[in-house]
């Protein structure tokens, strides 16, 4: 049975609550930072650089990727998220991302209806989470490397910022630095699984878009679980190659074969 999103729109509309799980699959398309010439220029740069001064540069990569993601947009992943917004416009809903493009702040949707377990480019932290502080984004850093991008200076002007606790490098507030500092979704987290005690008994969907094995707890097990125990639960699991349902859902959901950003961009098409 082919479902469409029409079908899910009308689901939705019958329904309660509104979960939404994003997967890794529904990611900004790094190919498009990865094919501007001047990034091409500046990866040719670093690599040199680095060589001749045994000096690392390669930190100033995600503020560039910050910019890209402002500056060069991701059209059909904007369309899917604009879409996405519609659907749950007007409705009790709540998304959880494990994606860290910060794209699903965009487009809408309530910030205390979101939360982010895998951070993003909104905060940073120190690197070795010396005293488990989030901090705001270094400003003055992030300008510097947009004039290097643009050409105003050189690579040998930028400075690389610095926990002004402990000296240790700087970094975004996202999974996978030295040591994450959870800090900085945790509050949220707890907002989340407060609006999951008031699913119950409730009649709720769930769409999990792009979810596949990078972060199984987060969104697709606990999903499961959740249709396994609430009778009044449906899931919908868009993935071109994870899409199977697990046995334990007593057929309250649908599988579909198909990459999810495509899928939620061609929604009201």
């Amino acid at each position: 049975m082919e479902h469409t999103f029409s079908e899910i729109a009308v689901k939705c509309n019958e329904s309660d609550m509104i979960l939404i799980g994003i997967g890794e699959e529904f990611q900004y398309d790094w190919d498009i930072l990865l094919q501007n010439k001047r990034y091409q220029e500046i990866e040719r740069e670093l690599e040199e650089k680095e060589k001749e001064q045994k000096k690392e540069y390669r930190w100033i990569v995600p503020f560039i990727q910050k910019m890209a993601l402002e500056k060069y947009p991701d059209q059909k992943l904007a369309r899917a998220y604009q879409n996405l917004h519609k659907l749950v416009e007007g409705h009790n809903y709540f998304i959880i991302s494990i994606s860290t493009d910060d794209y699903v702040y965009r487009y809408g949707f309530q910030e205390n209806r979101i939360v982010t377990p895998c951070g993003g480019f909104r905060q940073m932290q120190c690197d070795h989470n010396c005293g488990g502080q989030i901090m705001e984004t270094d400003e003055e850093t992030y300008r510097s490397v947009l004039a290097y991008f643009r050409g105003d200076i050189e690579l040998e002007e930028l400075s690389e910022p610095v926990c002004e606790r402990c000296g240790q490098k700087k970094r975004f507030n996202q999974l996978g630095v030295s040591k994450y500092a959870e800090e900085g979704y945790l509050t949220q987290w707890g907002v989340y699984t407060k609006w999951l005690q008031g699913t119950v008994n409730k009649k709720i969907s769930l769409i999990e878009l792009g979810a596949g094995m990078e972060m199984p707890t987060v969104v697709r097990w606990p999903f499961e679980k959740i249709v396994h125990y609430n009778q009044k639960a449906f899931l919908y699991r868009i993935h071109p190659a994870l899409y199977q349902l697990g046995e334990n859902m007593g057929g309250r959901g649908a599988g579909i074969k198909e990459k999810s950003v495509v899928f939620l961009a061609n929604g009201f098409v």
